[in-house]
Parts: C-alpha cells; sequence; structure tokens
C-alpha cells in the first residue's frame, strides 16, 4: 500500500496540469459554442460545408454538425480522445520507467516485496488517475451547458462519449507500459509511446477522408467509437471488447517483460 501511495503523490501533480487542459477544452469550448450559437450557427454549419473533407478530417468534423449541441460536444470529445491517449501514454509509461530513468528502483526494493507486487501496485496508481481524468471531464461535460446558459439536451451522449474516451484510454495505456517494459532506453520508449498516438491520428484523418478505407478502423482506435453512432445512442460491442481483449494482451505482456527487465538501464 505504501507503494501506491508513493505513486499517487508523485502522480498527483501532474494529474492537476492534464486536468487544467481539459477543463479548458471543455469550457472554453462551450464558450464557443455559446457564441456560435447567438449568431446563427447554421451559418457556421453552412460555411464549413464548403471545406474540403481533408481539412474537416483533421479537425474531427468529418461527421459532426457543430451549429447543434451534439455535434460541437462530439468534436470536442475527439479532442478530448486525443487529449486523454496522450496522458494514458504518460501514465502507461510513468507507470514502468520513472524510478528506473531515477535510478530509484533499489529503494522500491528495500520494501517487503516483488517485482510484481511493485508493477502492480504502480500500475493501480495509474489506473486510478486515468479513472479519474475521465470522471472530470464528464463533470466537466455535464456541468458546462449550464454555465454558459445552454440548455442541455446531451445527458446520455455525455456518458456515451465519457465511457467512449476511457475505453480508447485504457488500450493506449496498456501499450504505454508494455512499450517501456520491452525497449531498453526509457527516453526511447517515450517517445515510440507517443508516436502510437500520432500515428492513431494520422489513420483517424485518412479514414474520415475516404469512405473507401473503412477497413482500416479495425486499427484506428480514435474511430472504434464513431461520433455518429455515439450521438445515435449506439457503443460499439464488438470494438469495446476488442479494446477490453487488447488491454489485457498489452498488461499480460508488460507482467511478463518486466519480470526480465533490467531496471537500471533507461
Amino acid at each position: 500500500m505504501s507503494i501506491l501511495k508513493r505513486e499517487l503523490r508523485q502522480g498527483f501533480k501532474p494529474f492537476v496540469l492534464w486536468a487544467s487542459g481539459f477543463a479548458f477544452l471543455v469550457l472554453g469550448g462551450m464558450v464557443k459554442f455559446s457564441g456560435m450559437e447567438a449568431m446563427e450557427g447554421a451559418g457556421m454549419g453552412q460555411m464549413l460545408s464548403q471545406f474540403p473533407k481533408p481539412v474537416l478530417a483533421m479537425f474531427g468534423m468529418a461527421e459532426a454538425r457543430i451549429e447543434t449541441l451534439g455535434g460541437f460536444y462530439a468534436v470536442l470529445q475527439f479532442y478530448a480522445m486525443i487529449l486523454l491517449a496522450c496522458y494514458a501514454v504518460h501514465l502507461g509509461t510513468a507507470s514502468v520507467l520513472r524510478e528506473s530513468m531515477d535510478k530509484t528502483y533499489e529503494f522500491l526494493f528495500t520494501k517487503p516485496c516483488g517485482r510484481m507486487h511493485i508493477l502492480s501496485m504502480k500500475l493501480l496508481g495509474g489506473l486510478l488517475f486515468l479513472g479519474a481524468m475521465c470522471l472530470l471531464n464528464g463533470l466537466f461535460s455535464w456541468i458546462a451547458p449550464g454555465l454558459y446558459g445552454i440548455r442541455n439536451t446531451i445527458q446520455r451522449e455525455i456518458l456515451l462519449f465519457s465511457a467512449a474516451v476511457f475505453w480508447v484510454g485504457l488500450l493506449f495505456f496498456s501499450v504505454g507500459a508494455w512499450i517501456s517494459v520491452v525497449m531498453k532506453r526509457g527516453e526511447r520508449a517515450v517517445q515510440v509511446a507517443y508516436g502510437t498516438v500520432l500515428l492513431s491520428y494520422g489513420l483517424s484523418v485518412a479514414f474520415d477522408m475516404d469512405e473507401r478505407l473503412e477497413c482500416l478502423r479495425p486499427v484506428t482506435l480514435f474511430r472504434y467509437f464513431r461520433a455518429g453512432e455515439l450521438l445515435e445512442g449506439h457503443l460499439h460491442a464488438g470494438y469495446l471488447i476488442s479494446l477490453l481483449l487488447f488491454s489485457a494482451l498489452f498488461l499480460a505482456l508488460a507482467y511478463l517483460g518486466f519480470r526480465r527487465k533490467d531496471l537500471n538501464a533507461a
């Protein structure tokens, strides 16, 4: 338990900084929507319809009608999913690499517990932060419309998008932990882990640009849960199961690799 407390204490300041980013994204986004609503958002929708599809895809607007509250919120949550993926990668890599890069694993090994217990407590700390961040994302989303006099008609959508963001983040967390275990150099592992987020974003843009690329969806993590489906009240069960299975697989691989990892190399 002392290892978990240490992990929570070390991760609290970064958590506050990342949470501030989510607050700025959601609350600031609703300020923009309230301004659009006052200036007749339908005109904004017509203007965006004239933009090239690659531009709309880059900004997550290929499927959503941002002149509606649901459509605008879907775009905000596309950005939230990318932001949470980055935070999840940070948590996953830090769970494995923090003491290795600081050369402080010897301190943890003075505790009467083995490697697997140490890794379990550190991953549990990361998962608690990940879950708390998703709850905050949902909370900010719930209260933001009321703060600016916008009638909240998307309670169901908030729950679905919050769940989707969490499950995608869970996979990035697992991938980050696994990459940190299999790569010898800590700095390189962090770069590669964040590279998976960039690659996923690039695939999502390509997916949105061309309907013929539907075959890319199984490898396009940011499009496992499409905005149109979530706005209609559907959370794709098949992709949810896939995320859970892949998350469990990468965590299992991280445990197996951690048994043999040289923790003094970073």
